[in-house]
């Protein structure tokens, strides 16, 4: 929200009686975006009501999303606590009015007699709905539903946990209604904890909108009662044990969310950080629940299996697969997956952009996405609220019917398909260029001073060069200061930076600790590091400064490089070297690293690492707040790459950078780097003169 927006509902509420109920006497004010939001959603729970048309259930759907993304960005900023408390009790009415206008999904007949057998002791697992023997195990009212059950012939295909819900439920109330109001609850539940969350990250009071009025989980969860509700709660108590330190807490309720469908279960491995590695076997923990159900032996499986071969509707790689491979398209499509997510675990390390991710990638990958698959993902999209996540939302209401319409077919395929998936990776790939958020998270305090560190080491043929191409930027004062950071040079390398103005700091133990020590020395709140054999473009300075003054919750990126020279193989670096700083956010030292000093703070500083301190840097950085890759600007000696055995060394550099990186998720990284450094230059770090 932009500034002069926040002064002005400040002002308002001075006006009226004290700043410290400022916010949520803003949201009381007349006319307010929550006044359009709560029409566009009593029209699409109309829909409901009146069983309307196709057109004019996805208009209303849209229209919802549409009124969400305006509140948010017009909702006012700052205070929790009251403005909490009314937000969720707005949630409490839309869902009691989705509760009474919507009609149950066919699904639920399948929860109640699944629910309703296990009570009069019968296994879901071996017992189909369509068996003789299941009508006579049935109460009257689970009887009701039979008829309404989808595949009679196919017993149970959903995880234990999800059963024992049922079980529990139709114990209370075998009815739709019953199952439709537990859902809601569960939801409401899942907003909650989620308040929780964003309270304790001082996160704005409107992104609880996000969940809390969320046309998507109100549909699919007090509307229609599917049990994917369930895992709100779970994935958002599961943040708020992750951020309070209770990781096995969360891994835990990880695990229950992957007894309530599969697919969750991707989830875990993206919470693993340094030193929780153990922790993590709590996720196992909820695999207990298969005990309640052990007398199917391997026919725990046999459903889901069975569907999964006939069953293929929704999933966009699979559906981009099947002219190639037929039948087996799904199977591609899910090792296309598997390989994905592998990738995402060692790049994506921060928990706002990794959990997330890996939902998107597991749902694409899924032979049959439902929207209400997409439950899971609306306490993370809490989290980082990009645009590219509001249109995943927002575009079910293409992909679909409600449960009225379904009869006529399930739509959601062909054209529907493509216009729900290729705006949503226009979207991820145009964030990767600049950050597009709904809301703006954190703001750092502004930077108008830029320091240059420059880390060398019998450096002194090369760094004059360096720093002759600060000269310009320096005299125009968009360099305020130039440390080099010497690594005990035995050459001139002292004499030519001092040569130049540049103020020399002395470190060792590798170049983490000459750059430390430089950063350190710096009185700017921002430092760009430049290697001793890279020359700058005149315009870099100006350009990073602008990027951090346009975009606050920029905490740092990198500026891009080319070789000196040229050609195929040298491209071929350069090229990776861009994709990976672009759509992962891990850019290496010689790509130009700049950062705010306030963004590392928080996170123990420049790490301080004999080798691997520009990879580290980059994952601390995307902890911190939203990374940039400006496109270029800095010249780099190609010298380390000339010679035999190029290949060789990228294949190195990557074994290397690859093992750091698992090592870093599994809490075993050498924090000091100088294994690294002892691997990759086959000796010490040198230690201080």
């Amino acid at each position: 929200m932009p500034s002069s927006r926040c002064e002005a509902a400040r002002a308002a509420s001075d006006a009226g009686g004290g700043s410290r109920r400022a916010p949520w006497r803003a949201v009381l004010k007349f006319p307010h975006p929550l006044l359009a939001l709560a029409a566009c959603l009593l029209a699409l729970a109309l829909c409901g009501a009146f069983a309307a048309g196709r057109g004019v259930y996805a208009a209303c759907f849209a229209a919802s999303f549409a009124a969400l993304a305006f509140a948010v960005r017009r909702f006012p900023d700052g205070g929790r606590g009251r403005t909490t408390v009314m937000l969720l009790g707005l949630g409490l009415a839309l869902r009691l009015l989705f509760l009474c206008a919507w009609p149950a999904d066919s699904d639920v007949n399948r929860y109640i007699v699944e629910g309703a057998l296990q009570r009069r002791g019968g296994n879901p697992y071996l017992l189909a709905p369509g068996d003789a023997r299941t009508a006579a195990l049935l109460s009257e009212p689970a009887r009701q539903a039979l008829p309404g059950v989808n595949h009679k012939e196919l017993a149970a295909a959903y995880p234990p946990l999800a059963e024992l819900y049922c079980r529990l439920v139709a114990s209370v109330s075998p009815t739709p209604l019953g199952f439709r109001a537990a859902a809601a609850l569960a939801d409401l539940l899942g907003c909650a904890a989620l308040a929780m969350v964003l309270s304790r990250r001082a996160a704005p009071a409107a992104l609880l909108l996000l969940a809390v009025a969320n046309p998507l989980s109100l549909v699919m969860g007090a509307g229609e009662g599917h049990l994917d509700a369930l895992m709100i709660p779970l994935v958002s108590l599961a943040l708020w044990a992750f951020g309070s330190r209770r990781d096995g807490f969360g891994f835990a309720l990880l695990g229950a969310a992957g007894m309530v469908k599969y697919p969750a279960l991707a989830l875990a491995p993206f919470f693993m950080r340094g030193g929780n590695a153990k922790k993590a076997l709590w996720a196992a923990a909820p695999l207990g629940a298969f005990v309640f159900f052990a007398g199917a032996g391997t026919g725990l499986f046999a459903s889901l299996a069975a569907f999964a071969r006939f069953n293929a509707h929704g999933g966009p790689l699979a559906a981009l697969l099947w002219p190639l491979f037929g039948p087996a398209a799904p199977v591609a499509a899910m090792s296309i997956g598997a390989a994905a997510l592998a990738l995402l675990w060692l790049a994506v390390q921060d928990v706002r952009r990794g959990p997330a991710a890996a939902c998107c990638v597991a749902l694409a990958c899924l032979p049959t996405v439902y929207p209400w698959y997409l439950l899971p993902l609306v306490p993370l999209w809490a989290l980082r609220p990009t645009w590219a996540l509001w249109w995943l939302f927002a575009a079910q209401g293409l992909v679909t019917t409600p449960g009225w319409l379904r009869p006529a077919g399930l739509g959601g395929e062909g054209a529907a398909l493509a216009a729900v998936w290729l705006p949503w990776l226009g979207l991820v790939l145009a964030g990767a260029v600049r950050p597009l958020m709904l809301v703006r998270g954190r703001a750092f305090a502004p930077a108008p001073r830029l320091a240059v560190v420059v880390p060398a080491r019998d450096e002194a043929a090369r760094l004059g060069a360096c720093l002759g191409s600060l000269a310009a930027p320096l005299a125009a004062g968009e360099i305020a200061e130039v440390v080099v950071a010497d690594g005990g040079s035995r050459d001139a390398t002292v004499d030519v930076a001092r040569a130049h103005g540049a103020r020399v700091m002395v470190a060792a133990g590798g170049r983490g600790g000459q750059i430390a020590a430089g950063v350190a020395a710096c009185a700017s709140e921002a430092v760009l590091v430049l290697h001793a054999d890279c020359r700058m473009d005149a315009h870099v300075p100006r350009r990073v400064l602008g990027a951090l003054s346009r975009t606050p919750q920029v905490a740092g990126g990198a500026v891009g490089m080319r070789f000196a020279g040229g050609g195929t193989r040298l491209s071929l670096v350069s090229g990776l070297n861009t994709f990976r700083a672009r759509f992962f956010g891990i850019s290496f030292g010689d790509q130009g690293q700049f950062f705010r000093r306030e963004a590392l703070a928080a996170g123990g500083g420049f790490p301080d690492m004999a080798l691997m301190e520009d990879v580290e840097l980059s994952l601390r950085l995307r902890e911190a707040g939203e990374t940039v890759l400006l496109g270029g600007g800095i010249v780099v000696s190609p010298r380390r790459w000339s010679g035999e055995g190029f290949f060789a060394r990228m294949l190195a550099v990557l074994r290397l950078f690859t093992a750091y990186l698992a090592a870093r998720r599994l809490g075993l990284a050498d924090a000091t780097g100088r294994r690294y450094f002892l691997r990759y230059y086959g000796r010490e770090p040198t230690i201080r003169r």
